[in-house]
């Protein structure tokens, strides 16, 4: 009886393993967030950020892309975003506005829905520098709330810093959002 090998499937490639660890980071990231561990919080999600930019590289550099990929980093990213504004919510009410996280949360459902539906019309969905933008401004974002709260929390000229942040975060978000309605304008008004 023959074992499957993981390692030779094109699916398990170094890009792909690395977004599964981005997910298994984003986990010890919610867990040491609940508990306000900050500086351990900060650490696994600069790390996760770092593996979601490598694995990306990786991928187009060595021509390593594959259809788990590219259904699986998006998955991870809004993940380890969505679940990262949500639990900072609790931590940070009077900076973070829970309606912008229930704002930002929506868009990225809503371009999930697009992307999965022109996929399904056989029209292709990737990521457009709108949505590269969307995604390196929230986790620029969330990055500088968790050292704020790790170790900055007296200074608040921060403070003030993660709210213009947070409205820089929104508008990206929004806009990118609306480039991705566009963008999927063929698929939905076709019959």
């Amino acid at each position: 009886m023959s074992s499957f090998d993981f390692t030779r499937c094109p699916a398990f490639n170094l890009p792909n393993r690395l977004t599964l660890l981005r997910l298994l980071l984003a986990i010890v990231f919610f867990i040491f967030l609940s508990y306000r561990y900050y500086n351990v919080a900060l650490g696994a999600f600069l790390f996760a950020w770092l593996t979601d930019w490598l694995d990306g590289y990786l991928a187009r550099k060595k021509g390593l892309l594959t259809d788990f990929g590219r259904i699986a980093d998006p998955f991870v990213d809004k993940i380890i975003v969505c679940g990262g504004f949500i639990l900072l919510i609790q931590h940070g009410q009077d900076i973070i506005p829970p309606w912008m996280v229930v704002v930002i949360v929506a868009r990225e459902f809503l371009v999930n829905s697009l992307r999965s539906y022109s996929e399904s019309r056989g029209i292709e969905f990737g990521a457009t520098i709108w949505g590269k933008a969307k995604m390196f401004v929230q986790s620029l974002t969330i990055s500088l709330i968790l050292l704020f709260f790790a170790y900055l929390n007296h200074l608040v000229v921060i403070k003030q810093g993660i709210i213009i942040m947070l409205w820089l975060t929104l508008i990206i978000t929004l806009v990118s959002g609306i480039k991705y309605m566009v963008k999927a304008g063929p698929a939905i008004l076709a019959k």
